[in-house]
């Protein structure tokens, strides 16, 4: 979820039947969806729901799902793990998903042993565009690998600033025209936690992803790099035991 979400649908609410936007025309009507599902007109931000993960859609408006994005550099899709790709590939119908795990595997490896300068590889390096377009429709509009389609697709992508929003720097795309325009400047990043860390949530999480046996290739018993909050106590935690973990995140960086 964008840190500008709140702000957008207080914009959007505050211009109703006044705002215009690109594909849906004059804004009339603003929904979300509530905790069973269904689609609740809402007439504040305090009324918005952020909760569910599963929902592709932030928002609806004149009853079309929209995704909100922040302008400038923002996440695509975030945490995509290694076990979960080959999985992802085939059901896309990609022609040879090993070949591409292949790929992302050598990108992972050569950025550890300190190959790149960047952790930020374009996404052309381990894909064919026809396949990359199918991935990532597929993970900001339409599902995702660990819960599957979502009952909340998203139809447009809307694009605003973290600040001083106004109808002039509200943008409401279709996907292909959202990829047509950022594709040269979206990323795969390769993030690395560490195992013994001392933020138990970075590091519970990178224990979470050393558990399954698909994300194997992607944990390294010697550490590259080191946790901004250090590292916890040798006494607490042994030295020996520490882990580098990785899983990847998809950016766009204009």
């Amino acid at each position: 979820m964008p840190g500008n979400e709140r702000l957008v649908v207080k914009y959007i609410i505050e211009h109703k039947n006044s705002l215009k936007l690109n594909h849906i025309g004059v804004i009339n009507k603003i929904q979300n969806p509530s905790s069973d599902g269904r689609l609740i007109d809402i007439s504040t931000v305090d009324s918005l729901r952020t909760e569910d993960s599963s929902k592709k859609a932030d928002i609806y408006l004149n009853k079309k799902g929209v995704s909100i994005k922040q302008s400038g550099s923002s996440f695509l899709y975030n945490r995509l793990q290694r076990s979960e790709m080959l999985r992802v590939f085939q059901m896309l119908g990609f022609s040879n998903p090993a070949s591409i795990l292949k790929k992302m595997d050598d990108l992972i490896n050569q950025f550890h042993n300190g190959n790149y300068e960047s952790r930020d590889r374009h996404w052309s390096e381990a894909f064919d565009k026809d396949e990359f377009v199918q991935l990532l429709e597929y993970l900001m509009m339409k599902g995702s690998p660990n819960l599957g389609t979502s009952s909340h697709p998203a139809e447009f992508i809307l694009t605003a600033p973290g600040a001083n929003i106004s109808a002039s720097t509200i943008f409401v795309e279709t996907f292909c025209e959202y990829f047509k325009k950022y594709s040269d400047v979206i990323y795969i990043s390769l993030r690395r936690q560490w195992i013994g860390q001392l933020s138990n949530s970075e590091h519970q999480r990178a224990l979470s992803l050393a558990r399954k046996q698909g994300n194997a290739p992607w944990v390294y018993t010697n550490i590259v790099g080191s946790p901004r909050t250090g590292w916890r106590n040798n006494t607490e935690f042994p030295i020996s035991n520490r882990r580098t973990v990785y899983m990847t995140f998809i950016t766009v960086k204009p």
